[in-house]
């Protein structure tokens, strides 16, 4: 017991399985004892309700013998020949009342819960009544309906019961009802409302929390335990609205009355037209329902205790097996030092930890196996020998995953993709999209036949099939399409594809691996996300292609008119012409082009600053092109370049021409600047030159107009004579050619910042100091 205990302290696992043991067995008792005692509680209210419904029963059926009562005691008066004879007459005859009282009294006397019977004779105003009570002059007021009328009324007679009201039921016989007038005979059966109360009583056993009553079908009281309420009017009250306005013989049900549940019952009477009610709060249905309760919660608390004992038992003989095992891990665990263990987190970190071991190892042996897998492929597509040290275990297992008798290598050639959001990520990129594309072939490929996968390159991946026949499925260019659709829409990428010969056996994969390789070339031709195979390329292979000298010769002189029209023209006719044959051919004969444009265009290579590297990029430019409208442009670009370097050295011829003429004009202005007609038109005459064209060049060598430069000229030797001589300004302005005073003064003082006779006085001290020093 201790060490049951110990382990209910320790361990967790332990506690959980008691504790669930231990709460499946409170739901259990605590679900079964709520509806043991809702199920006796609830029948005990149906009894009850079926009781109560029985009395009512009873009291209807009592009181429908009353009524039937007073029917016989109405039928039997009227054959009775005194009675008859009294309610003909039209004179007073007192031995006649007389009789006629003893025969009414003899009559009550059989009926003990009848109080009174009376005879009113309008014709006399005479009252024949056993109790002796006077007329009331209400009961004649009635207008009936039928033979028998129901009236309940109350009646104060003086000096009896106390002057207290005595409460009738009143049954109304009308013996002339078929010829019924104001002066017809009245026949009435008194019936006190305590008899029906005591009938009640009788019948049912009530107590004064209950309320046992019978109304009209007006909601009216006609008796009720509570004799004060005699002759109200229920009709307003809910559960009274319900019973009256429910066409039912009998029924029950709830309702609130002041805030508290109570159970309604009624029966209604066939005979007239009355209703039975019983109205008993829910809290007295069941006398002893807190006994009840009491006993419940007893025999449910004992029960719990012996359920936990039970879940300690059950718990224990559970656990054995964990113990057992959690032992053998604990011993060989350091870790596990705390007070409080959970066992099923210690096996679950030892299970972890194994299983973290197992999958390392396997993922080592699957990586091992898939590098190996691979470098068999890969011998295999280059018919090279494989490393002896790969144990022969694993080479068997690869050689039976291709034992297929038929093989196709497919060569997959990324043509391009879009450039990644940012920039700089295309290098991260592309192994990325060699996986995207190894499983996405892969599963579009693997329902034709086994497939494998290799990358073979930096833009390049490679398929190995198997195929049960020599002959390729008609689902495989499909397939092939679906892959190049696939990463063009949800990865931007294109792939041109090329499907080699089908081989037999593997030792002859090679073979169909060289094959799809040329295929796949012809995209150059074919264009990007082209699908290429032996009857694609056939018809390039097979034809004869000779050098397209008439191209080579047009594109020349299209070079030499320097017309990117003509050039684009020169180089469709040309691509147009070398795209039938194979892309060898192509390669070959755009190189030759190439060349053929060096030579012809040789003499440029002596041009200043000029650089034919240009010719070797487009070499390696058509050696790695993709498309022939690659090459087109290449052929574009270089025509373009010989074309600006044509005109730069026309350019340059005419410069130096240019030149000479320059440096003349500059050595005239030199000679000839005191002159004041000096202009450009004179020295354009010199030139043999039009005045704009030779200001034009004068400007662009020289970087001033005309003007500008003789200005300066003047200005320079004015400024020289000012400094060296004591002629005056206006002197000196003539004599270097400018004859407006002003003018001049206005030019020097813009040139140098100074007027002509401040700089000279500048010029003065200047001089003063350097002979001081």
């Amino acid at each position: 017991m201790l060490i049951t205990m110990n382990r209910l302290v320790r361990y967790k696992a332990f506690q959980k399985l008691t504790i669930s043991y231990f709460l499946l067995i409170l739901l259990t008792v605590s679900v079964l004892s709520t509806y043991l005692f809702y199920f006796f509680s609830r029948n005990a209210v149906q009894e009850i309700d079926r009781n109560s419904r029985a009395m009512l029963s009873q009291i209807s059926y009592a009181s429908d013998v009353i009524y039937n009562q007073a029917m016989i005691i109405g039928n039997s008066l009227l054959t009775q020949p005194e009675i008859t004879s009294f309610l003909n007459n039209t004179e007073e005859n007192k031995t006649t009342n007389y009789h006629v009282f003893q025969q009414l009294s003899q009559i009550q006397s059989a009926y003990p819960h009848i109080y009174s019977i009376g005879i009113y004779r309008p014709s006399t105003k005479t009252v024949v009544d056993t109790a002796g009570l006077p007329f009331d002059s209400s009961l004649y007021a009635i207008s009936a309906e039928q033979y028998m009328e129901f009236y309940p009324r109350s009646l104060t007679v003086p000096h009896r019961n106390n002057g207290v009201p005595l409460k009738f039921l009143t049954f109304l016989l009308y013996p002339d009802y078929s010829l019924l007038t104001t002066g017809n005979p009245l026949i009435y059966i008194n019936v006190e409302e305590q008899s029906i109360l005591t009938t009640i009583r009788k019948i049912g056993i009530t107590d004064s929390a209950n309320n046992v009553f019978v109304m009209s079908n007006e909601g009216k009281v006609l008796s009720h335990t509570d004799s004060n309420q005699f002759l109200d009017d229920l009709s307003e009250t809910q559960y009274v609205q319900q019973i009256l306005s429910e066409d039912m013989a009998e029924n029950s049900f709830t309702a609130n009355i002041d805030n508290k549940k109570h159970l309604i019952a009624y029966v209604k009477s066939e005979e007239m037209d009355w209703y039975f009610v019983s109205v008993t709060p829910y809290s007295s249905l069941i006398s002893n329902i807190d006994h009840l309760r009491n006993v419940t919660l007893l025999v449910t608390g004992g029960i719990v205790l012996t359920g936990l004992l039970a879940s300690i038992f059950l718990s224990k003989s559970i656990y054995r097996p964990l113990s057992a095992l959690f032992e053998k891990i604990i011993k060989n665990s350091a870790s596990v030092k705390t007070s409080y263990i959970d066992e099923y987190q210690v096996i679950a970190e030892m299970f972890n930890s194994l299983l973290e071991k197992e999958k390392s190892m396997q993922f080592m042996i699957d990586r091992s196996s898939r590098t190996i897998q691979e470098h068999y492929l890969h011998s295999l597509l280059r018919s090279n020998s494989l490393d002896t040290s790969v144990p022969e275990e694993l080479i068997q297992d690869i050689e039976e995953e291709l034992s297929g008798s038929y093989f196709c290598v497919i060569v997959f050639k990324i043509d391009d993709m879009e450039p990644p959001r940012g920039g700089g990520a295309e290098g991260g990129q592309k192994p990325l999209l060699r996986f995207v594309l190894g499983n996405i072939a892969k599963e579009m490929l693997e329902p034709l036949g086994q497939c494998d996968y290799l990358i073979t390159g930096e833009n390049e991946a490679v398929a190995v099939c198997q195929f049960a026949k020599s002959e390729r499925p008609e689902e495989l260019k499909p397939a092939l399409r679906n892959v190049q659709s696939f990463l063009k829409r949800y990865f931007k990428m294109t792939v041109s594809i090329g499907v080699g010969d089908m081989t037999y056996g593997r030792k002859n994969i090679s073979f169909s691996y060289t094959s799809a390789q040329q295929y796949v070339k012809y995209r150059l031709i074919y264009g990007k996300e082209s699908i290429m195979d032996a009857l694609t390329t056939r018809p390039h292979i097979m034809t004869t292609l000779i050098y397209p000298t008439d191209c080579e010769k047009k594109l020349i002189e299209a070079v030499q008119s320097g017309k990117p029209d003509n050039i684009e023209e020169a180089t469709e006719q040309f691509i147009q012409h070398i795209s039938v044959g194979s892309v060898n051919q192509v390669i070959t004969y755009s190189i030759q082009l190439l060349l053929s444009l060096l030579k012809h265009f040789d003499y440029l290579r002596h041009l200043p600053d000029s650089n034919f590297t240009e010719y070797l990029d487009a070499v390696t430019d058509i050696e790695g092109a993709e498309n022939l409208a690659e090459i087109k442009s290449i052929f574009k670009k270089y025509g373009a370049n010989i074309c600006s370097l044509i005109e730069e050295k026309n350019h340059w011829i005419n410069a130096q021409k240019h030149n000479i003429v320059i440096e003349k004009v500059q050595a005239y202005i030199q000679e000839h600047y005191a002159e004041p007609n000096l202009s450009l038109e004179l020295v354009s005459n010199i030139a043999g030159l039009s005045p704009s064209y030779l200001g034009k060049l004068f400007k662009g060598a020289t970087r001033q107009s005309f003007n500008e430069y003789l200005n300066q000229i003047r200005l320079e030797k004015a400024k020289e004579l000012l400094a060296s001589t004591n002629e005056t300004a206006a002197k000196i302005s003539e004599s270097v050619g400018i004859y407006n005073t002003t003018y001049f003064s206005t030019l020097f003082k813009k040139k140098f910042g100074l007027s002509p006779s401040a700089f000279r006085e500048q010029e003065a001290i200047k001089n003063k100091e350097m002979r001081n020093d």
